[in-house]
C-alpha cells in the first residue's frame, strides 16, 4: 500500500495536510506552515507521538488489548478517542466524559471524513485525532486485503 495524504479543509480553504505515513509509520501533519512528524514506538499495542522541531505536542496509547481507541494526552489534558459503534465507521473524542465531537467516514470507503470537533481545541489535537482514525481505517483495510490474500491461496490447495 502506498502513503495516502489527506487535504484538510475548511469552508472550501486547505487548512492542513495529512499524511498517512507508510508501515514505518513515518507520518506526518502540515499545519499553518508548521510541520510536525508522527512517529510510532512498539508494535503490538503501539504508542504514537505527535513531535514539532524534536518535542512531543500529544502522545496517543492503546485504549485496551483490542483496538478499539485511544487515549491522548496534550500537556495536562487528557482525551479518549473511541470507537463508535461497527458498522458506523467513526469514532468520538471526549474529555472527562464530555463529548467534543465525532470524525466519521464520508461513504462506503475511507477517502473522505467529516471531522466535526470543538473549535476549542488545539489544531494539531483535532489532525491528530483524524490521522489515528485514518491511521486505523487504513489497516483494517490492509488487514481485509490480508486475509483475503490468504483465503485465496488456501482455497487454491
Amino acid at each position: 500500500m502506498f502513503p495516502r495524504l489527506y487535504r484538510i479543509e475548511d469552508a472550501a480553504a486547505v487548512v492542513g495536510r495529512v499524511g498517512l505515513g507508510n508501515w514505518a509509520v513515518s507520518a506526518r501533519i502540515e499545519l499553518d506552515g508548521r510541520e510536525l512528524a508522527i512517529r510510532r514506538q512498539g508494535f503490538w499495542g503501539a504508542k504514537y507521538f505527535l513531535t514539532e522541531a524534536g518535542t512531543t505536542v500529544v502522545t496517543a496509547l492503546p485504549a485496551g488489548i483490542f483496538p478499539h481507541g485511544f487515549y491522548l494526552v496534550r500537556g495536562d489534558e487528557e482525551y479518549r478517542l473511541d470507537r463508535g459503534p461497527l458498522f458506523a465507521r467513526s469514532f468520538e473524542l471526549t474529555r472527562k466524559g464530555q463529548p467534543l465531537g465525532t470524525i466519521r467516514a464520508a461513504g462506503l470507503f475511507p477517502r473522505d471524513a467529516h471531522i466535526q470537533l470543538d473549535d476549542e481545541l488545539a489544531p494539531e489535537l483535532r489532525l491528530f485525532a483524524f490521522w489515528l482514525v485514518a491511521h486505523t481505517w487504513h489497516r483494517a483495510a490492509q488487514t481485509v486485503v490480508a486475509i483475503a490474500i490468504i483465503a485465496a491461496f488456501m482455497a487454491t490447495r
